[in-house]
């Protein structure tokens, strides 16, 4: 078993180099120029060490305990994360192309620890919530799609004729304030301002982080990719956070790649309450679509994709399958022409914000400004393992306050 020495100063101390390896197992954490050259040269610095394990979040003692140690602390991690994801079985009835759990699993581990800061630090008195489970009681219960949907408009308050004045990304900003008002944590992927960032080929557009008081929504924007194999419009993200919002509520937690296949039973329900959510039946009564610019217009009044409103109407057989598969192909054609929208690089405060999620941050300000938690608290749980300068706490304690 080969070693790696860790320099001290002048001083040098030797730490299991499989150990290291087992350790820092993530994708993001191989790239690093200091992790590339301790695999090369089997040496690294205390400095270079202690960073690479404060982005890996792991105690680096750790480095120089036993193998038997670390392989229990791996497996308790490993729990750990498996209970916040979606099992074997959910996994496969969403998930479609190829992902690790080292992939996404700094990520995990970040929005889990924000979930237990809330329980036990600030929030300490939520019960538990109720929504986790209650779509589940609804279909056992032999409720139609129809009533589902309108009552999950009705706890979450969401307005139709409200929503569907906005431009398609204050929909999304509206549905997540509804959603969080009733303690449901929506993150979305903010490149640089989170743990880890996402491979570009990773075929996620969302995913839940289980827990019994806040669940957590994380969305994939690809907000880091130029070229992106999936473009995450506003209209796509207002669909998945739907559908992740009805798989929770079916208490099944499921990494949604937006594959649009609908093979299993389960993903068929959730896409057909998400469609009623967006557009009830009724309200596709006398629309006519005549050519694809019809459904460009009227996918625009209804706030969603084409695509999305093209598989309302086929499922509804309000379009004929000859039809809805050449809009189909026209849709598609198009999407590979286009050309994906510029991206600005976000101030910190923004790009903070856009992974923490509203909720999150404006509790863990009010809760620092109560006296509730310390300074230290706050930059910990908001700010990558506490890198924050005083600018940035006050830009953010404005924003959030």
């Amino acid at each position: 078993m080969s070693n790696l020495l860790v320099k001290i100063g002048k001083e040098e101390l030797k730490i299991e180099k499989e150990i290291f390896c087992a350790l820092l197992n993530f994708p993001s954490i191989k790239h690093y120029k200091s992790y590339e050259k301790a695999i090369s040269t089997n040496e690294i610095s205390l400095f270079d060490l202690k960073d690479l394990a404060r982005r890996a979040y792991v105690p680096y003692p750790l480095f120089f305990a036993s193998q038997e140690k670390v392989d229990k602390q791996i497996k308790d991690q490993n729990k750990n994360i498996f209970d916040k994801l979606p099992t074997k079985s959910e996994m496969q009835i969403g998930f479609r192309g190829n992902t690790e759990k080292e992939d996404i699993e700094l990520i995990i581990k970040d929005l889990a620890r924000k979930q237990e800061f809330l329980k036990k630090r600030v929030l300490t008195i939520e019960k538990d919530n109720i929504f986790v489970g209650s779509v589940s009681k609804m279909m056992a219960d032999r409720l139609p799609i129809e009533g589902i949907a309108k009552n999950i408009r009705g706890y979450f308050g969401i307005d139709l004729n409200d929503m569907r004045k906005l431009p398609k990304a204050g929909v999304v900003e509206y549905l997540c304030k509804k959603i969080e008002e009733k303690n449901i944590l929506i993150s979305m992927s903010s490149h640089d301002y989170m743990p880890q960032n996402l491979n570009k080929e990773l075929e996620l557009s969302g995913m839940c982080v289980k827990d019994k008081k806040f669940p957590y929504i994380f969305i994939n924007t690809r907000d880091g990719d130029d070229k992106p194999l999936i473009l995450e419009t506003d209209g796509r993200k207002i669909f998945t956070i739907l559908s992740m919002l009805v798989c929770i509520g079916m208490n099944k937690f499921i990494l949604n790649t937006k594959s649009g296949k609908q093979k299993d039973r389960s993903l068929r329900i959730v896409f057909a309450i998400d469609g009623e959510i967006l557009i009830p039946a009724n309200d596709l009564n006398g629309v006519i679509v005549r050519n694809i610019d019809d459904l460009k217009k009227y996918a625009t009044s209804f706030k969603v994709t084409p695509s999305m409103l093209l598989l309302r109407l086929r499922d509804l057989r309000l379009i004929e399958r000859t039809k809805a598969n050449e809009y189909k192909s026209i849709l598609s054609d198009e999407l590979k022409s286009s050309n994906p929208p510029i991206k600005h690089q976000p101030t910190q405060t923004n790009g903070y914000a856009k992974y923490n999620g509203e909720k999150l941050s404006r509790q863990i300000i009010r809760a620092h400004n109560s006296g509730k938690i310390t300074f230290d608290e706050v930059k910990n749980i908001l700010f990558r393992r506490g890198k924050m300068d005083t600018g940035l706490y006050q830009e953010y304690s404005r924003k959030f306050n």
